[in-house]
């Protein structure tokens, strides 16, 4: 729908300039702190990536829960006090820096506000709010990084600030002359029951898929020697090469769920397996190309770009663009599955997937050896689990209707921003 397409510009921009601006910001936090000092922000964007997105999102997607901000606010109080409470892990994952850890516990209670306020600026149109919410958090963050590479402050500590106060800058700019209920406005609330167990299955499904893409900065930090702790803001610096596709698979995913869920209540099974088999093709050409290139410049990019002279070989971009391929199209599966109404299967996928990068990490060699080594086999798991329930599910796709009732389409956890 063309009117659809306009009023969904402001967040298509948001999101490119959210993109934007942190690849930009990890690129100047790696070259103004060095591979060392960069491995314990690598790790604490991931983490914060991964919880935010992870634990988050699905109470975007359920679009205004009134319990939505009491359980979000919950969550991320609980994961803070569990960071405090095992600080020596906490600790050897951040470098040892205090400051980093503070910051991870000022970020998720700000990213719970701010998920929570985009389900709602998406149920109520304002899709100019969600849009300016996503660029003014990269905006802040990089300009942040701007005003520490022009004064030269070489502290990974001042960094880590700027991504635990970015969710807080963004939530406070997003309401800035909002009023508290517009007039006319309507947000639907939904109540509990079968839909509420669904959120839960899709909620451990989001953050076990986040820890899987994202485990690898984590692994080398707890596995490395002394000598090999700084491979960890090397092993972030080529993911951010080779994840270009799952960041656009992103962009399409908040269309992709509802799309399905659609086709399959109202018996398109041609047309469900047809998108299914767009997106991954679509997928598959992006991760060859990408694949293919940055193998040949990906080592080259990360020493000129990031100023990492110890980075990551060729053969490791080459294994780290196949596992992203891989994730990719599980990703792509999984949401076909979570539009028949699979949601334990979809869960189950996505922790056998855990499951097998614990396996790819107790494997001999050093710790970014091991670190690629479990992110392949989680994502050769997680796609194999979800063919073989992809084809079950088509099989027994005989008769009209007969799909999970808790989908339909335009669910509560599905967070398309067009009507």
């Amino acid at each position: 729908m063309p009117g659809a397409a306009r009023r969904s510009i402001p967040l298509v921009a948001g999101l490119a300039v959210l993109a934007g601006t942190s690849y930009v910001t990890l690129v100047l936090a790696g070259r103004l702190l060095g591979p060392a000092a960069f491995a314990g922000i690598s790790v604490l964007y991931v983490l914060v990536a991964s919880f935010a997105t992870g634990m988050f999102l699905p109470v975007e997607q359920e679009i205004a829960r009134r319990r939505a901000v009491v359980t979000s606010m919950a969550a991320a109080i609980a994961i803070c006090l569990l960071a405090v409470a095992a600080r020596p892990v906490s600790l050897r994952l951040l470098g040892g820096n205090w400051s980093l850890l503070a910051a991870l516990c000022v970020a998720l209670p700000g990213y719970a506000c701010c998920f929570v306020s985009r389900g709602v600026f998406a149920g109520s149109r304002e899709l100019g709010r969600y849009g300016l919410q996503l660029g003014v958090e990269g905006s802040f963050r990089l300009a942040g990084m701007l005003c520490l590479v022009g004064i030269g402050v070489h502290s990974a500590a001042t960094v880590g600030w700027l991504f635990g106060a970015a969710p807080w800058v963004a939530f406070a700019a997003s309401l800035a002359g909002r009023a508290a209920r517009r007039p006319g406005a309507s947000v639907s609330i939904v109540p509990g029951g079968p839909l509420v167990a669904a959120l839960g299955l899709l909620l451990i499904s989001s953050l076990a898929a986040q820890l899987l893409v994202n485990a690898g900065p984590v692994t080398i930090q707890l596995l490395a020697t002394p000598a090999e702790r700084a491979r960890a803001g090397a092993f972030l610096a080529a993911l951010v090469v080779v994840r270009i596709p799952v960041f656009l698979f992103t962009a399409v995913q908040p269309s992709f769920l509802p799309a399905m869920a659609t086709h399959a209540a109202v018996d398109r099974k041609a047309d469900f397996v047809a998108l299914t088999r767009r997106v991954l093709t679509i997928c598959l050409v992006l991760t060859v190309v990408t694949t293919v290139v940055s193998a040949a410049l990906g080592p080259t990019v990360i020493r000129l770009v990031f100023g990492f002279r110890d980075g990551l070989g060729a053969a490791a971009f080459l294994a780290l663009g196949v596992s992203v391929g891989l994730y990719l199209a599980a990703m792509v599966l999984a949401q076909a599955l979570l539009g028949r109404g699979m949601h334990a299967w979809t869960t189950a996928g996505w922790l056998i997937g855990l499951a097998a990068i614990l396996v790819g990490t107790a494997l001999p060699g050093t710790a970014v050896g091991r670190a690629t080594a479990g992110f392949l086999l989680g994502a050769v798991a997680a796609v194999c689990v979800y063919a073989v329930l992809f084809a079950a599910a088509l099989r027994r796709w005989a008769s009209p209707g007969a799909i999970d009732p808790v989908t339909r389409p335009g669910s509560p956890y599905s967070a398309d921003p067009a009507p």
